[in-house]
């Protein structure tokens, strides 16, 4: 899994107020039979456990399918009093003590049918938009350049964020993309008209899996379609492939987000759940303080 990565790991948690820490399990050789990354943030001058932009999910990594990972939780919530969120790619039947459990999706697709057996599975509207984005004179460019990509997504997307989208995120993409780049994990893709970058989209491929992490569009780019495309032509060149015997899945990385869900099932894809924990042991006056309030106030 991509997100497990310790050189990944430490791209989206670089900064003096973000680093991540092991819970390990050791065997009788002394060496590791698990491992559970654990990510945090510095926030009212403590560390608390959050997931970090670009890291849909961890888990407890192991060759060992027997383990409990309840018991990995329940360390991580001793350990640490808040957890803002984590989330796991695992998903437990039973989890007590935590303030809120939800069952969550991305959703993913299948590629190794081959392509005419993935297209047959895209909806009526998908294939129509599909031919409509062919139609438009789209120009499909790869490059390494993530600049255009960003200053898409801050100009038509960054508005439609709740608290808006901080200088400081931005910088966390452009290394996590470097990190990326230097492997060559990734594929930036734009789609042009007129010589006009109007969407761009980054996919990352590590083993068996191709996320596509990040992506942005103008309202050209959105009445054309060029997602759409953009999307196809990346299933389409890995259809049918395999990596080391294991069938290629392409991750949508499914935000919470209906409409957005709907367009990423109109390809055929199909979830893949993880389960998202929170819970928050402050006592009193370190709630108050989370709060930028004080326990008592001096009356005059």
């Amino acid at each position: 899994m991509l997100y497990g990565y310790s050189w990944y790991l430490d791209a989206v948690l670089a900064g003096p107020d973000w680093k991540w820490v092991g819970l390990v399990v050791i065997d009788e050789q002394g060496g590791y039979r698990a491992v559970m990354p654990v990510p945090l943030r510095r926030k009212w001058g403590r560390w608390v456990v959050h997931q970090p932009f670009f890291c849909q999910f961890l888990d407890v990594f192991s060759t060992d399918d027997s383990l409990d990972i309840v018991r990995f939780l329940d360390a991580v919530r001793q350990r640490y009093r808040y957890g803002s969120v984590l989330s796991l790619h695992r998903q437990p039947d039973v989890l007590t003590g935590f303030d809120t459990v939800h069952h969550q999706a991305t959703h993913v697709l299948n590629l190794s049918p081959g392509y005419d057996a993935v297209y047959s599975r895209y909806s009526a509207d998908r294939k129509l938009n599909l031919r409509r984005a062919l139609r438009y004179g789209w120009m499909v460019i790869d490059s390494t350049d993530a600049e255009p990509m960003i200053r898409l997504f801050r100009h038509h997307h960054a508005g439609e964020i709740d608290g808006g989208v901080g200088l400081w995120a931005y910088d966390i993409l452009r290394r996590v993309i470097h990190t990326l780049q230097e492997r060559g994990l990734a594929t930036i893709r734009y789609a042009l008209v007129d010589g006009r970058v109007e969407a761009g989209a980054l996919f990352v491929q590590e083993g068996d899996r191709i996320i596509y992490l990040f992506n942005a569009a103008s309202e050209v780019g959105r009445r054309g379609n060029a997602r759409t495309l953009l999307l196809d032509q990346v299933i389409r060149e890995n259809a049918g492939r395999f990596h080391a015997g294991k069938p290629i899945f392409f991750d949508f990385e499914s935000p919470l987000k209906k409409t957005v869900v709907d367009f990423y099932r109109s390809f055929g894809a199909t979830e893949d759940g993880f389960t998202t924990v929170r819970w928050n042991r402050l006592t009193l006056a370190e709630r108050l303080l989370r709060k930028g309030l004080t326990p008592f106030r001096h009356r005059s």
